[in-house]
């Protein structure tokens, strides 16, 4: 039986057995002590996600979010005062989980309603480990089954995990994140599936059920040729392919990926792990180590860019954009002195977020140019991302950027009233639009020879990233996971340019 997908969250091609996995299983007994067990599930919880922290460093920030989560006394009280009041354990992780995640999705903000994502994660994991359950943990490799997946069961069981099939998903979700960054396809389909195996091929857009032995055979024969392919650096001149990230440990990665340098490093990542402000010698020494590890590829700081949706407890915070550096002024130049100094293989850009008017720009330009004349140093290139309405209907007075980053995930929540992570999965209802406003940014840049990229999902999406090739904008700026997706729309425009 063939079925078409609903929707690819993570590419690829695999061949095997279905295992189901319920994620909300009600069938638990009752213990004899409710109470003492659900504070063993959540000493349980925390120590497998401190085995998982120190297996997988490249997903820190994650595992250390959930933990703190998981540990939240507010939370874990709520639980506590259901289990006295004489509920089960598993009604009331459920009841309180509930709360939890409709405050959530009653938020005006987008990032916390994506948070809701990560709380059924916590609640899935409490929820296994009350009893003796064990069914978290793969004993073969199985193609996965699920209304959804958790993130930590994908952590916990990447190596078993052929591909996997869902019934719900969005492409921006952490588990279709990593299933990218691990090279295992994840698909969504509406459909209730009953059989044993199934071929997973993204490229044919097929999920084929119980396949006939012609079938396995000439998958199997597809997977071998895409495992060799799969890390294959792309020849792609006059174009460049650039990275996003939030750590240094991510840079070995990119550099290993061919990624031509990096068109985002989210530096309130850093700030968000310390609860105290960072000095300017801690900040240089990060920064330094990344500009050395990239050496002559570009790297592009973004100011710390925190608000509503992105709260750090130390800063003075109201909304995004320059009040936030102006707020914390001290904060913001330590900053700014850390990158300057930093700059010693003149490969430093530094970018500002939400810029709405070009006085706000060239106010924080030239606040970077003082710093940078007292201190002697190589004046970085200065740029702004663009994802507010205003600056993109007023682009061509920003002539003073040196480069400017269309800012998609927020510059299309924002025409288009569409929650961050709903956006690639609905963005056949506003791409074309989306692109003909900037149009109008392109030829503005061309004209003005300021140096254009794209950064956000979209640009990691190979429909999309050939949609803005054909616009003209040569410089996409995605996750490293999304290093196949460039590759693939890379070769489709020129073969498409060869053929005119």
């Amino acid at each position: 039986m063939k079925l078409e997908l609903d929707s690819v969250l993570a590419s690829g091609i695999a061949y095997g057995k279905i295992q189901k996995i319920n994620n909300d299983d009600s069938s638990f007994e009752i213990a004899a002590d409710e109470l003492g067990n659900f504070n063993n599930a959540v000493t349980k919880s925390i120590a497998q996600i401190d085995l998982m922290l120190n297996q997988n460093d490249d997903i820190k920030d994650y595992l250390i979010a959930l933990k703190l989560m998981i540990s939240d006394a507010k939370l874990l009280d709520a639980v506590r005062v259901k289990i006295r009041n004489g509920s089960t354990a598993f009604h009331s992780i459920k009841e309180v989980m509930d709360e939890y995640k409709n405050a959530l999705l009653n938020s005006d903000s987008s990032y916390l309603k994506e948070r809701v994502a990560d709380l059924s994660d916590v609640e899935g994991r409490l929820l296994s480990n009350l009893g003796n359950k064990n069914n978290d943990v793969l004993n073969d490799k199985y193609i996965i089954y699920s209304d959804s997946l958790l993130p930590t069961f994908l952590i916990t069981n990447k190596a078993n995990i052929l591909g996997v099939i869902a019934k719900n998903g969005g492409y921006t979700s952490h588990s279709a994140i990593l299933c990218r960054s691990w090279n295992i396809p994840f698909v969504v389909v509406k459909n209730d599936i009953d059989a044993t195996d199934a071929i997973i091929n993204t490229y044919n857009n097929l999920l084929i059920l119980n396949p006939k032995k012609n079938e396995i055979d000439k998958c199997k024969l597809e997977i071998s040729k895409n495992e060799n392919n799969l890390l294959e650096i792309v020849d792609h001149p006059n174009f460049l392919f650039l990275a996003n990230v939030g750590t240094n440990h991510d840079l070995k990665q990119v550099i290993d990926l061919g990624f031509d340098g990096i068109g985002l490093y989210r530096t309130e990542m850093i700030f968000m792990r310390s609860t105290r402000p960072l000095s300017y010698e801690e900040q240089l020494s990060i920064y330094l180590e990344a500009c050395h590890t990239l050496k002559d590829k570009p790297i592009c700081f973004r100011t710390f860019d925190v608000g509503d949706d992105k709260k750090i407890k130390y800063l003075k915070t109201n909304k995004k954009g320059i009040d936030n550096y102006l707020n914390n002024t001290e904060i913001f130049e330590n900053q700014i002195k850390a990158l300057c100094m930093a700059n010693v293989y003149n490969n430093v850009r530094i970018m500002f977020p939400m810029i709405e008017n070009e006085s706000e720009f060239h106010f924080l330009k030239e606040w970077v140019r003082k710093i940078s004349k007292e201190l002697r140093t190589n004046m970085p290139k200065i740029g702004m991302m663009l994802e507010t309405k205003k600056a993109l209907d007023n682009i061509e007075s920003f002539i003073d950027a040196d480069f400017i980053s269309i800012g998609t995930n927020d510059l299309t929540h924002e025409l288009y009233k569409i929650d961050r992570d709903n956006a690639l999965d609905n963005y056949d209802n506003y791409l074309k639009d989306l692109l003909y406003k900037i149009k109008n940014v392109v030829k503005f840049c061309n004209k003005n020879s300021i140096y254009l990229s794209v950064c956000g999902e979209l640009a990691g999406v190979s429909k999309t990233a050939l949609a803005l090739y054909k616009l003209g904008i040569k410089n996409l700026s995605v996750s490293p996971s999304a290093i196949k997706a460039l590759n693939m729309s890379y070769k489709k425009y020129i073969n498409m340019k060869t053929k005119l």
